[in-house]
C-alpha cells in the first residue's frame, strides 16, 4: 500500500481545511491505520468506526435495516449509506458538515459460512463523499488472500477519495 497516497491525501485535506471521517467493515481498521501512519494525520482525521456486523452498521452509522436486508452488507448502497452515516455521526460531535469528508469500505475478504447467498470473495465496495456532494462509489473485484484483499480495498478507498478531491 502506498504510504505516499495517504500522505498526499492528508496534505490535500489540510490545504482545503477539510476533516475526515472513516467507516470501515471489510478493511477492519486498515484504512484508518493507513492515514494514522502519516505524521500530521491528527490535523484532519476526526475518527473512524469499524462496523463489522450489520447491527453496528445500523446502530452506529444509521444504515437502514431494510437496506441491509434487501441488498446485504456487501453492496454499493450500503457503502454509500456508511459514508453518509459516518458524516452524520461526526457532525453530532460538532464537526461542520461543510468541511467533512468521508470514506467507507464494505466487502467480502474470505469465504463465509453463510451459504450460497454469500457474495463472492473479493467483491468490495468503497465510497467517498465530499461536502455538498453525493457520495460516489467503486465496485471492486479483488483477488488474493484475505490480507491482500483488505490492503487493496484500503488503497482503492484512498484512490477514490483522491480522485474526488482532484476533480473538485
Amino acid at each position: 500500500m502506498s504510504h505516499q497516497l495517504f500522505a498526499d491525501l492528508i496534505e490535500q485535506l489540510k490545504a482545503r481545511g477539510l476533516k475526515l471521517a472513516i467507516a470501515e467493515s471489510v478493511t477492519g481498521g486498515m484504512l484508518s491505520s493507513s492515514f494514522v501512519s502519516v505524521e500530521g494525520a491528527s490535523k484532519v482525521l476526526l475518527g473512524s468506526v469499524v462496523a463489522y456486523q450489520n447491527s453496528a452498521k445500523h446502530q452506529l452509522l444509521e444504515v437502514p435495516l431494510e437496506l441491509l436486508d434487501a441488498k446485504g452488507a456487501v453492496s454499493f448502497e450500503v457503502a454509500v449509506s456508511m459514508a453518509e452515516g459516518v458524516r452524520k455521526m461526526f457532525a453530532k460531535t460538532g464537526a461542520d458538515l461543510g468541511t467533512l469528508v468521508s470514506v467507507s469500505t464494505t466487502g467480502m475478504a474470505s469465504a463465509d459460512s453463510s451459504g450460497s447467498k454469500a457474495p463472492p470473495v473479493g467483491l468490495v465496495f468503497v465510497a467517498a463523499q465530499l461536502p455538498g456532494q453525493p457520495a460516489e462509489y467503486l465496485q471492486l473485484n479483488l483477488s488474493g488472500d484475505r490480507d491482500e484483499i483488505r490492503r487493496d480495498a484500503a488503497e482503492q478507498a484512498g484512490l477514490l477519495l483522491q480522485s474526488l478531491m482532484n476533480r473538485d
